[in-house]
């Protein structure tokens, strides 16, 4: 039923306001969006989308939207249709399509649209974090150290500072114990990580697409030097 009502109101809005143009529901949608109200944001942005199908921003916000009312493959198939377009936006489009892919427990493919969006913008913080988590669900752990590793060299005041370190230290003891062929010691680090894991904001809870804010943020990017 919701999905009907935001059908019927996209058309009541072209047939209310002919001479609305993208721009006046670009702004309107996105103060909706704002505001926490994605249902209502959405028909306002679709019909956007559709006067102006060249704008990258629209599809991004459209696929926050979507994730936000739990439709996973409409948000992943406007972002991908996102890309084709994209020039600017191109890293977050994929970040946010991985998001989507962690959230649907498809971990690899997770992992390869988080290296994609690594690969246009190598200073997306939270490319790092949320790929080293979905490695952890793949068991790559060396992967995920390192990735953990890039992430505080970005975002070196970052809150979760301490537990994320917590977890590295884990890994790294817990592949000394592998070689040493030391079974109950990994089982150990194991279940120790676990703890600190469900006391981290990992991607299970926080691999959410970026906001507005974020978007906007983007046009004035931080170059930060990763070091090897």
């Amino acid at each position: 039923m919701a999905r009907r009502g935001g059908v019927f109101l996209a058309v009541l809005l072209a047939v209310a306001f002919p001479a609305f143009s993208a721009s006046t529901f670009l702004e309107k949608g996105e103060e909706l969006f704002t505001q926490n109200h994605p249902l209502e944001a959405e028909p306002l942005l679709e019909s956007a989308l559709n006067d102006d199908p060249s704008n990258e921003k629209i599809y991004l916000y459209l696929g926050i939207i979507y994730q936000q009312l739990g439709d996973l493959d409409k948000a992943i198939d406007i972002l991908k249709r996102g890309l084709s377009v994209s020039t600017s936006y191109k890293d977050l489009m994929y970040y946010n399509i991985a998001n989507d892919m962690f959230a649907r427990k498809d971990y690899a493919l997770a992992e390869q649209m988080y290296t994609e969006a690594l690969g246009v913008n190598k200073n997306l913080a939270e490319a790092y974090l949320n790929r080293a988590n979905a490695r952890l669900e793949l068991q790559s752990y060396d992967g995920a150290v390192d990735d953990y590793t890039i992430f505080l060299q970005l975002q070196p005041q970052d809150p979760q500072r301490p537990q994320i370190e917590q977890v590295i230290s884990l890994l790294r003891q817990m592949k000394e114990a592998k070689l040493k062929q030391q079974e109950e010691e990994v089982a150990r680090q194991k279940a120790l990580m676990s703890d600190v894991m469900n006391s981290l904001n990992n991607a299970g809870e926080d691999t959410k697409n970026l906001s507005v804010e974020s978007i906007k943020a983007k046009d004035e990017p931080v170059n930060v030097d990763i070091k090897d």
